[in-house]
């Protein structure tokens, strides 16, 4: 649920990585590991940690206490050392979406529901809030260096595993976590905009990274599969018991010769 548009962009000789300024707006409610995130190893981006702002002033959003743009606008300012910012906030944003442009070079990113969301599905805030800022980059990237602001023309409603699945129901976002891809059409579009395949293949090398942690992949295997982890568990417990007793046989006579 994020905006849109434009063209163009750079050569992968000079591709610098993006300098992604994350702030804090408020209590977040939930820890947030930034040290994580200021180290995470991406080849498209690098994240600095901004000066984050201890106390909000009240809502504006006088039917539901949400954040308005205009009100954040004044609230979270661009950086002059990043080519945009990314600030973090535990409150309802404008029409309830979780992930706002309210500048040309900055986005707002709500916790507010999601963050429950998240953890129910057994993924980490980290990743949610990494799989949005890669969003943001290639928007960033096909938008001349601007944020866009014009809506739904990526977004696509139905549910694709790809970064602009449109996550109308707020839940949605978890189908695009495990981990984050490109569909064809996104990735054509992409290329569309000028970007080289170099671009586009280090993109998807950066997502592979953003996966649920192994003991999580193998759990969700099993609540899909109960027959298959049934016979492999029990045969899993014959070899074990034979390996066992050749072990226990193979003490025994070395015990007996002693």
């Amino acid at each position: 649920m994020v905006a849109d548009d434009k063209n163009v962009f750079v050569n992968e000789e000079s591709l610098e990585p993006f300098i992604v300024n994350l702030v804090s707006l408020g209590n977040l409610g939930y820890p947030v590991d930034f040290r994580f995130l200021q180290n995470w190893d991406s080849e498209i981006f690098t994240i600095r940690l901004g000066p984050s702002i201890a106390h909000l002033p009240n809502a504006e959003g006088k039917e539901d206490w949400s954040y308005p743009d205009n009100q954040l606008r004044t609230i979270v300012l661009p950086s002059r050392d990043a080519d945009f910012t990314i600030a973090l906030i535990n409150q309802p944003l404008e029409n309830n979406y979780y992930l706002r442009r309210v500048d040309d070079k900055v986005g707002v990113l709500s916790l507010f529901q999601m963050a429950e969301i998240i953890h129910g599905a057994n993924f980490s805030l980290e990743a949610f809030i990494l799989r949005n800022i890669y969003e943001a980059v290639v928007l960033y990237k096909c938008n001349d260096g601007l944020l866009p602001s014009s809506g739904y023309s990526w977004a696509h409603d139905d549910i694709r595993t790809c970064l602009f699945d449109n996550n109308s129901s707020k839940p949605n976002i978890v189908f695009s976590m495990n981990p984050p891809s490109l569909c064809k059409a996104c990735e054509a579009r992409v290329l569309s905009h000028a970007l080289e395949p170099e671009f586009l293949s280090a993109l998807k090398k950066d997502l592979l990274q953003l996966r649920k942690p192994l003991y999580f992949r193998l759990s969700d295997w099993i609540k899909a599969h109960p027959l298959y982890a049934f016979i492999l568990g029990a045969i899993l417990a014959v070899v074990l018991n034979v390996v066992a007793s050749g072990i226990y046989d193979l003490l025994k006579a070395v015990f007996q010769k002693g």
